[in-house]
């Protein structure tokens, strides 16, 4: 009995100890919200922002923020009134306050009922690095928005004058070399904008659906200049993926072997399949070119990485491994008597999915 009667104290005494190490800022209110009990790390918040009591026990927390002419007081008030009378369960609020020395911070103020109802838990956490995060985000995303609309219009617009009158110059008379290279750069200053363009904007998957990965890889071909290239397609699946995404890939790849296999390179698109079960994983794209540098490997996929200096735009393999990414897919390039991307990781549709 005497040991028995023991734990309870115990326990108490092990809940004390939990209460005070939590390391955020903990108050227990009762229903009146008056403040019973504080943890040590509010009663240090108190002290170092000079509370004349850092506890607070004893004030009414909800009366405090009333009498403060703030909009995010009067929030709070609110939304602690509202779990109170159990008009919701939890209520969160993040807020900016400064310390001392005027250093910006971000809390985010957390509040339940406990005891059926009788008292409530209010915790504080300090988000700030959370919040300069995405502060820091979004002005990038915000000189992203610039940079990308510099490209689409303020750059573009002179760039078609440009090809427009290019394209009325004698191209057969004295200067038709000088011609030739002219449109041949201002050609190329236009790709590298819309590979720039895509991978600055966020081309997120939006039309997911079944899609024949044999008439994807034709039509790419189609929408791609090849000289005297060839295409071999072997029996590939029908997976899941966006479209326009799938085919902005494949013709990537394609004119990434062109560029680099020169004007009558053969290029294959075929299925892998998992040497366990022989279930398709993905699909390769190989060319019978050059090759890869063992090297340059892990270098092919960073932007403005390129061999090709006056036809590629350093761009092309980035997308690649970027609409892979979004798709959750793995792209990887090997050298096998060429270049070979395998791109593994794909879905295969299910029957009946729609197309």
């Amino acid at each position: 009995m005497r040991r028995r009667a023991e734990v309870p104290a115990d326990e108490a005494g092990l809940a004390r100890g939990a209460f005070d190490a939590l390391p955020t800022q903990t108050a227990v209110l009762d229903a009146e919200g008056v403040i019973l009990r504080t943890n040590d790390a509010w009663e240090r918040f108190g002290s170092e922002n000079g509370l004349q009591d850092p506890t607070s026990v004893g004030c009414n927390y909800l009366d405090v923020c009333d009498r403060t002419d703030d909009e995010d007081a009067s929030a709070v008030v609110a939304g602690l009134r509202d779990v109170l009378d159990a008009d919701r369960d939890v209520f969160t609020y993040e807020y900016p306050c400064h310390d001392p020395d005027g250093e910006q911070r971000w809390f985010q103020l957390r509040a339940l009922t406990f005891d059926a109802g009788e008292h409530l838990l209010v915790m504080h956490f300090d988000i700030t690095e959370r919040k300069l995060a995405e502060i820091e985000l979004r002005e990038y995303t915000d000189e992203l928005e610039l940079l990308t609309g510099i490209l689409a219009h303020d750059i573009r617009n002179p760039l078609n004058a440009a090809q427009m009158r290019a394209s009325l110059l004698d191209a057969d008379g004295d200067d038709a070399e000088n011609v030739a290279a002219l449109v041949r750069s201002l050609d190329r200053i236009d790709a590298m904008i819309d590979d720039a363009l895509v991978l600055a904007q966020g081309n997120e998957p939006t039309d997911v659906r079944a899609v024949d990965l044999d008439v994807c890889s034709d039509t790419a071909w189609q929408h791609v200049e090849t000289a005297s290239a060839t295409l071999e397609i072997g029996s590939l699946p029908v997976i899941v993926a966006d479209e326009q995404l799938l085919l902005q890939l494949l013709e990537n790849l394609f004119v990434n072997a062109v560029d680099h296999g020169g004007d009558d390179v053969t290029i294959s698109v075929e299925p892998i399949a998992s040497p366990d079960d022989g279930e398709i994983t993905g699909f390769a794209v190989a060319d019978d070119g050059p090759g890869i540098d063992p090297a340059a490997a892990e270098s092919v996929f960073e932007a403005g990485y390129t061999t090709a200096p006056d036809t590629g735009t350093g761009y092309g393999l980035a997308i690649v491994e970027k609409v892979a990414s979004v798709h959750g897919w793995t792209v990887d390039v090997t050298d096998d008597d060429g270049a070979r991307f395998e791109i593994t990781g794909v879905t295969r549709a299910t029957l009946g999915e729609s197309e």
